[in-house]
């Protein structure tokens, strides 16, 4: 059986992975402006059919992806998704908002389901047991709190976090205390939204990605899942709906 492709092109990282039906063979990431090092992953496996999420029009044309003779499927709010879309503005949903839903509905089906994608910004998408997708929240991730302190103020440095150490609670210094607002206050987000849908929904199950992942499932309780991957999950398991 070939293999399947999954593509996810971000602002400024493209990931790739390689399934044989749902088991990743291989994954790994590029920085955009080094694309044309894909050709590693397309001859090492003989790729069946394909799936793009891009939110990078740029690099998106720097991928030699289209010589490929292969089935191709570009994700967009018109896809056919293994889920029911009822958002009110589609066509704004991001890419990877519906792949990491898609991910998510696979590995808990038929359970209502809170994805939190902890990146530059955070998002929140709840699925509901029945397969209903009514959208959720965004939030300003870590580094986007801390570039926004810099900003919009005269004195405030320019901080970066190093996605590992939790600050301590009370900050005895300038840096000490931006570091505690943003990231402390950012897991006191995410338990509230946690608490606020468990209340509403039964049985709920949560599972949080993205590139702060690792660092925020061990400040939220027990029975949080961590999948770093679950956005390409997600492609495949759209790609696989898609009869390819």
């Amino acid at each position: 059986m070939k293999a399947r492709l999954a593509i996810d092109i971000g602002n400024t990282r493209t990931k790739f992975a390689v399934f044989d039906g749902r088991e990743m063979l291989h994954t790994f990431s590029l920085k955009n402006d080094a694309l044309e090092l894909n050709n590693e992953v397309l001859t090492n496996y003989e790729i069946g059919a394909l799936i793009i999420s891009s939110v990078n029009e740029k690099a998106e044309a720097k991928l030699e992806i289209p010589a490929l003779e292969v089935p191709k499927l570009l994700l967009s709010h018109t896809t056919a998704l293994p889920f029911t879309l009822e958002y009110q503005s589609p066509d704004t949903l991001g890419k990877d908002r519906i792949a990491a839903v898609a991910g998510a509905q696979a590995q808990f089906p038929n359970q209502n389901t809170l994805v939190i994608d902890a990146g530059t910004c955070v998002t929140y998408d709840f699925l509901t047991a029945e397969g209903v997708y009514f959208g959720g929240a965004i939030s300003p991730g870590v580094q986007l709190r801390l570039r926004a302190m810099n900003h919009y103020t005269n004195k405030l440095p320019l901080l970066n976090w190093d996605g590992i150490k939790r600050p301590q609670s009370v900050g005895n210094t300038t840096i000490n205390s931006m570091l505690s607002g943003a990231v402390n206050g950012l897991v006191l987000e995410m338990r509230g939204f946690v608490e606020r849908y468990e209340k509403q929904y039964k049985a709920l199950k949560i599972v949080i990605t993205g590139g702060d992942s690792n660092f925020f499932v061990k400040e939220l309780k027990n029975g949080i899942f961590a999948d770093p991957n679950l956005v390409l999950k997600g492609l495949n398991e759209i790609l696989i709906y898609n009869g390819e």
